[in-house]
């Protein structure tokens, strides 16, 4: 078990998260307020709306008809970026595996090397990270919302990451500044999901604010992160239902005990 790799799902979408608060940090990407036409010039007008952090709060107004629509198509990007919009952009949250695919698409354009190779050099390899795989699409693109697959002592080096506010071993893997971002709820589009980081409502403890937030995979994958508490979680699981949720344990038997 313990050397054995898991597929996270979803846990992917906070990995592709992190992977843009670096590009930034590095300069490749000015900020999250770009434009996604700056790297799909020919999108329809109403698209040029679309930001990255459209994208990353899932607020992008795409239509999205699900990952069993996109699989089969031989090109991803291009199914998405073909979808109707069919709310503004930045007012309505629908989830969508098709913004994340598209911020891996937008991070191989900007850096110019495949999100993995990236990934490796700025964020596994700082953290020892070094059994992993991330499956990619036809056109060589990492699946940016369900691609990755990991150990579980991976899982939590990353969560301790995110725990540290970004550091690691006295270095600034990510900045203070985008995990902060990437932990507030977006309250334009009324959810508790901050930058592909799902946010629960804190409360205040000994007058300091008590906030856990989380990475979540379909099936039962998480990463619970409690920094006033020092607290990781990781749970793998193969859950069809969520009548007794690792969300719900957590809750009940971790963060309320």
């Amino acid at each position: 078990m313990k050397d054995k790799q898991h597929k996270v799902n979803s846990i992917t979408k906070s990995v592709m998260s992190a992977l843009f608060g670096i590009a930034i940090q590095q300069g490749y990407i000015e900020n999250e307020n770009v434009p996604i036409s700056n790297y799909f010039p020919n999108i329809d007008d109403i698209k040029k709306r679309i930001t990255i952090k459209h994208l990353l709060t899932m607020s992008s107004g795409l239509r999205w008809p699900g990952n069993e629509a996109m699989i089969p198509t031989k090109n991803w990007v291009k199914f998405i970026l073909e979808q109707p919009v069919e709310t503004e952009p930045g007012t309505q949250m629908k989830y969508s595996c098709g913004n994340s695919h598209l911020l891996s698409a937008i991070l191989q354009k900007a850096t110019q090397m495949n999100t993995v190779v990236f990934a490796n050099r700025n964020l596994f390899l700082p953290l020892g990270i070094h059994d992993f795989n991330w499956y990619e699409d036809a056109q060589g693109i990492a699946k940016g919302g369900f691609g990755l697959t990991m150990k579980i002592e991976d899982m939590l080096k990353f969560g301790v990451l995110y725990m540290q506010n970004g550091k690691w071993n006295s270095e600034q893997l990510i900045p203070a500044e985008w995990i902060e971002k990437s932990i507030t709820h977006n309250p334009i589009a009324e959810s508790l999901y901050g930058y592909h980081w799902w946010t629960m409502n804190s409360k205040e403890v000994d007058g300091e604010e008590d906030k856990t937030f989380y990475a979540m995979g379909m099936g039962g994958q998480y990463i619970f992160v409690n920094q006033k508490r020092r607290l990781v979680t990781i749970f793998i699981s193969n859950l069809s239902d969520h009548i007794s949720s690792p969300l719900q344990y957590f809750e009940n038997y971790i963060l309320n005990k």
